[in-house]
């Protein structure tokens, strides 16, 4: 604020100075003839020592101000380089808002990362403003245009004068891609609310466990889908993490935890359980009966088809260069095989989980729980549950590396400072002016106020 008065004040000085000497040698012009006028500008020294350096003196100080004035204001241009930014979409498909550049949460974010001091999110928003860098229009459909490229700039305020402009700048860029990373590219996490495992059957929390494990190794094969090359900061791959997830569930969840509680039949109602596996059991010998009538049925109908109309059938047809040849087609048999397969998967499957739930409820009801026995099991389930929620966080964070590394590349940010080139033209044009009133004030002395 303070520089900013000096160098409007050296300017107006300047400024009074050059109207005052063109006022005087208007009002004076009628006091002198031609050949005096013409005498007066031929004999001015037009390099006088004294003005060029007090003219130089006079732009060196406001060169000074000039340039801590500029300091005070930055630019960047924020460039979309992903093919949904033509269509004004974020990477997710949704409507992209060019005003989330430098929204509360970005600023935030930003003041928080910079540990920028004594200053407030609407105090620095004030201070930026955000605009497309080639804007189109609707009266015309030729005038159409999406930019893909956006302008953010940084004028200091008298509240944030404090503060390093190009650095504030970087830091609102840098904020603004942690938030695009996290809004609209892959995002994973588990259940936020953790269950209340004293309340829940042994049994059940491995089936929870083994369905929480089964997201992050989803999220995980997905990811290296995309890029299975991708190595994080630690050396790891999604692939190299899955891994872990993986051998860590067959080991601690299925055999460990799935065996302590099977091994010593240990249940928090063990009669309740029983029921309910045993509810369980007729529901699904249910579908398992219908399955296998199914099945039945789809073997009766092939049966009643007769041996020559199983024959493969050969019907002329013609390939896409327009060439003819006999092509097999289809008959009802082929369908019918089909879905006998799909009935008898269906009925094995049945019979597995029939197999398996007896088996458990067989364990249950002949164990022999201790206190030791359901400690062990607790201090597993704790464990347990920490890990995974380690390799949460571990997928999460290779997730969102992955995701910086692609967005680096697809939001692109050009920080512009101050140009030396226009300052110099700037204190050229300013030594010229500078020149000009003070040549003009020493000319002025020459008029006589009066003839």
């Amino acid at each position: 604020m303070f520089t900013d008065i000096l160098q409007k004040l050296i300017f107006l000085i300047v400024a009074v100075v050059l109207t005052v000497s063109g006022a005087i040698i208007f009002f004076r012009f009628k006091n002198v003839n031609r050949t005096e006028r013409v005498q007066i500008f031929k004999t001015a020294e037009y390099f006088n020592a004294w003005i060029i350096l007090v003219c130089f003196v006079t732009t060196l100080v406001f060169g000074v101000f000039n340039h801590l004035e500029l300091k005070k204001s930055v630019h960047a241009i924020v460039s979309l380089n992903y093919s949904e930014a033509s269509g004004a979409l974020n990477s997710n498909g949704t409507r992209y808002n060019m005003g989330e550049i430098i929204c509360d949460e970005v600023v935030q974010r930003a003041i928080e990362k910079g540990a920028l001091e004594d200053v407030t999110v609407e105090k620095l928003q004030d201070c930026l403003v955000v605009y497309p860098c080639v804007q189109g229009a609707v009266d015309d459909e030729a005038k159409y245009h999406i930019s893909t490229e956006f302008a953010v700039e940084y004028h200091a305020s008298k509240h944030t004068d404090h503060l390093d402009s190009e650095n504030v700048i970087k830091l609102i860029t840098s904020a603004y891609k942690e938030y695009y990373i996290e809004k609209y590219t892959d995002n994973f996490s588990l259940d936020a609310v953790t269950p209340d495992f004293s309340s829940m059957e042994y049994m059940d929390i491995v089936e929870y466990f083994g369905k929480e494990t089964q997201s992050i190794l989803n999220y995980l094969y997905g990811m290296a889908e995309k890029n299975s090359s991708f190595v994080t900061e630690n050396g790891s791959t999604f692939n190299s993490i899955a891994g872990k997830v993986y051998q860590f569930r067959e080991t601690q969840i299925n055999q460990n935890l799935r065996s302590l509680v099977l091994q010593n039949g240990i249940a928090r109602d063990k009669s309740g359980y029983i029921d309910r596996l045993s509810y369980h059991n007729k529901n699904v010998d249910f579908d398992r009966q219908k399955n296998d009538a199914s099945y039945n049925l789809c073997n009766q109908a092939i049966a009643m088809y007769s041996e020559e109309m199983t024959r493969i059938v050969l019907v002329p047809t013609w390939d896409q260069s327009g060439k003819y040849y006999m092509g097999r087609t289809k008959v009802g048999i082929d369908e019918l095989s089909v879905m006998a397969t799909t009935f008898s998967n269906y009925v094995a499957s049945n019979e597995k989980e029939i197999m398996d739930n007896n088996l458990v409820i067989d364990k249950i009801a002949a164990g022999n729980q201790t206190p030791a026995s359901y400690a062990a099991a607790d201090a597993l389930v704790e464990s347990i549950h920490n890990s995974i929620k380690g390799f949460e966080k571990e997928a999460i964070t290779a997730g969102r590396e992955y995701s910086r590394h692609k967005m680096n590349q697809c939001i692109a940010v050009t920080i512009y400072g101050i140009s030396l080139m226009d300052e110099l033209k700037t204190l050229l044009l300013f030594a010229a002016f500078a020149y000009v009133a003070l040549m003009l004030n020493r000319i002025s002395k020459k008029f006589p106020k009066k003839a």
